[in-house]
């Protein structure tokens, strides 16, 4: 703004010094700036927003400028908010300020006189969890592909386990090795062998059993309890069982579709969701030439031997969107085409299918980061951030089951750090240089 003012004062001394009107350019309206810094506010914040009028490069007489302002504030039900705006001395700006009460899209439309165009634009109010308290910071590592943390404390930054947070790492397995905690288990899967660690509240993780895996494609999904580990890799979908009396055995594997497109941006092929007694490997599918892409699920469950089969003569079913993210139960996407805007879908799958449970619309002032590094994270969430900002604020979709709703969180976003990492419990920020420690913050998890 300052740049502007600057440049139109220039303006107006080269038209004095020559004589002219505009010397340097034709007299053009410049194009608006975004009407503000953030389209993500916390609820319940009082708000003072600058919005900048639409004016002629050359505006540099009184004339020029806007003379009055007023606004108007809608709130997510069309309801007026009380709000004022105030026109500031020079006439390029005015000062908006309300307080937004509850959480949703809200619409302003400022209107600049007799010059400076009418500006409007959506604001979304969001929970406000930024000032959530951080839970540890893992100083000893660089960075972690995963976080999670067992029932008795110990911390997973990947494979490594880390009693305490400044405590020199346990490897349970190599680097990109999956690990994956179910209470006081960890899983590891490295080439050729699956591996139970249990924490038993005291110094190391304690190697519980182990049991072969078969050669070919790393597994690059999984879930988990104490009692049962499922791997999903680019041909199989396995089962190992543990219990005291036989310790782990590897239940048998069943066949899945090929992929014919990655899911994700690290070229995932497919996800396995846990859908009440049943299991969904899910993947995008080419549907109709209508669709376009689809979400595909194919449904298996447990034989009387304990291995995972195809659901007899129920075939693979369709949803549309695009996968950008899922946890336990329930799958994220993103409808397609995209047109103005980013629409987030979430589809529940405790039914045992993929049922569309929740929309949230959002303007072309977001953009969306699909979720990432899901070989290693196991879960993971999609990120919504500003489309005119690289720094945050960040916010993650959550479930608001009492209003069966879905509604957005702000999270911290300390300035310095990459955008979040969000997985099922938790999410960490990594330093954008080669700094020691990740950031770890505690989030409910969202069924």
């Amino acid at each position: 703004m300052r740049a502007a003012h600057a440049l139109r004062l220039l303006s107006a001394l080269l038209a004095l010094g020559t004589g002219t009107g505009c010397p340097m350019s034709p007299c053009e309206t410049h194009p608006p700036a975004p009407l503000f810094d953030s389209t993500m506010v916390g609820v319940g914040q009082p708000l003072e927003l600058t919005v900048d009028a639409v004016l002629n490069e050359c505006a540099y007489s009184r004339e020029d400028r806007a003379q009055s302002v007023t606004v108007e504030v809608r709130d997510p039900q069309n309801r007026v908010v009380p709000a004022t705006a105030e026109l500031r001395p020079h006439g390029y700006d005015a000062i908006v300020r309300f307080t937004p009460e509850q959480t949703g899209r809200y619409h302003l439309v400022v209107s600049f006189s007799p010059v400076g165009s009418v500006r409007q634009s959506s604001l979304y109010v969001v929970e406000d969890h930024s000032a959530e308290p951080l839970q540890a910071e893992l100083s000893t590592v660089v960075e972690c592909l995963s976080v999670d943390r067992t029932s008795s404390g110990t911390w997973l930054c990947g494979s490594r386990a880390l009693r305490t947070p400044d405590q020199e790492p346990q490897p349970l397995g190599d680097y990109f090795s999956p690990a994956v905690v179910a209470d006081d288990v960890v899983w590891v899967t490295e080439a050729a062998e699956v591996r139970r660690y249990v924490d038993t509240g005291s110094g190391p993780l304690a190697t519980s059993a182990t049991a072969p895996f078969p050669a070919g494609a790393p597994p690059h999904a999984r879930l988990a309890t104490a009692s049962e580990l499922l791997l999903l890799d680019d041909a199989n979908l396995h089962r190992y069982a543990y219990s005291e009396a036989e310790g782990l055995r590897a239940m048998g594997a069943a066949p899945v579709p090929p992929a014919r497109l990655a899911t994700f941006s690290d070229d995932l092929p497919s996800l396995l969701i846990r859908a009440g007694e049943r299991l969904l490997v899910v993947r995008i599918a080419e549907g109709p030439p209508s669709a376009g892409l689809v979400i595909e699920a194919c449904p298996y469950q447990l034989d009387a031997t304990g291995a995972p089969q195809p659901v007899p003569d129920e075939p693979c079913h369709s949803v549309p969107g695009i996968p950008v993210g899922h946890e336990e139960g329930v799958l994220w996407a993103r409808a397609v085409p995209i047109t103005e805007g980013t629409t987030l879908l979430r589809y529940s799958a405790a039914s045992g299918s993929l049922v569309l449970e929740g929309v949230l619309e959002m303007g072309p002032s977001f953009q969306v980061q699909a979720a990432s590094r899901l070989r290693t994270m196991g879960f993971g969430l999609p990120v919504v951030s500003s489309a005119t900002s690289n720094s945050g604020p960040y916010a993650v979709p959550r479930w608001r089951a009492e209003t069966g709703t879905v509604v957005l969180e702000l999270l911290p976003s300390p300035p310095g750090h990459k955008p979040p990492f969000v997985s099922g419990r938790h999410f960490w920020l990594e330093h954008r240089n080669v700094l020691y420690g990740v950031k770890v913050y505690g989030r409910p998890s969202t069924p």
